[in-house]
C-alpha cells in the first residue's frame, strides 16, 4: 500500500468548542476541489443529523481550508447549525474526554476516519450500555444511521488520504481520547 502524503488532498476543517474544550473536525475532499460551499453544506447536513445528542455548548467558532499540496489553511465559510440537543446537566466531567470516531475505507482501499467531540453518548459509556465501544445504525436510527447515510449519499464524496472516495461503515466507535485523559490527570 502506498504511503501518501498528509497534505495530499485537500482539507476542510471545522473548528468548534464544547464542554469548554476547543476541538477541529477535518475533512478530506478530493484534490480538485476550488470551492468549499458543497462541504460546509454537507457539514451543516451532517451537524444536523447529530443535533439531539451533541451538547448544547456546542458552537462553531470558524472554519478554513487547505487544497491538496498545501499546509496553508485559510479562512472559508462556515457550516449553518442551529446547535446541540443535548443537555449539559447531566455531562461528568469525564463526558469531554469521548469521542467518536467515524470509520470507513475508500474505493482504492485506504482507511479513514475522522472524529466529533460533545456528544452525549458518555452517559451510555458509563451505564455500560455501549459495552463494545461501537454505536451501531441499528441501535441509533436517529442519529448515527443518519450522519451515516449523510456521509455515504450526499455529495459532495469525502475521500481518504488516497484522494478516492470514502465508503463509511454502519457505525462509529466510541472512546476516551488519551490526549484529553493524561491532560486531565495533570490538571
Amino acid at each position: 500500500m502506498a504511503d501518501f502524503a498528509p497534505n495530499f488532498t485537500a482539507r476542510y476543517r471545522l473548528k468548534y468548542t464544547v464542554l469548554g474544550r476547543n476541538h477541529t473536525m477535518t475533512w478530506r475532499v478530493a484534490s480538485d476541489t476550488e470551492t468549499v460551499t458543497g462541504v460546509a453544506s454537507k457539514m451543516g447536513l451532517f451537524l444536523d443529523d447529530m443535533a439531539d445528542v451533541l451538547y448544547a455548548s456546542f458552537t462553531i467558532t470558524g472554519a478554513d481550508f487547505a487544497p491538496a499540496d498545501s499546509d496553508i489553511f485559510l479562512p472559508v465559510t462556515a457550516p449553518t447549525f442551529a446547535g446541540g440537543g443535548g443537555s449539559e446537566g447531566s455531562a461528568a466531567s469525564t463526558d469531554r474526554d469521548i469521542a467518536l470516531s467515524f470509520v470507513g475505507r475508500s474505493t482504492g482501499g485506504n482507511k479513514g476516519r475522522f472524529f466529533l467531540y460533545g456528544t452525549t453518548f458518555g452517559l451510555a459509556v458509563r451505564t455500560g450500555t455501549v459495552a463494545d465501544w461501537k454505536l451501531t445504525s441499528a441501535e441509533y436510527p436517529d442519529s448515527i444511521s443518519d450522519a451515516i447515510v449523510r456521509l455515504n449519499e450526499t455529495s459532495p464524496a469525502l475521500v481518504a488520504n488516497d484522494d478516492n472516495p470514502m465508503v463509511w461503515y454502519e457505525y462509529a466507535n466510541i472512546k476516551y481520547n488519551d490526549r484529553w485523559v493524561r491532560h486531565d490527570r495533570r490538571g
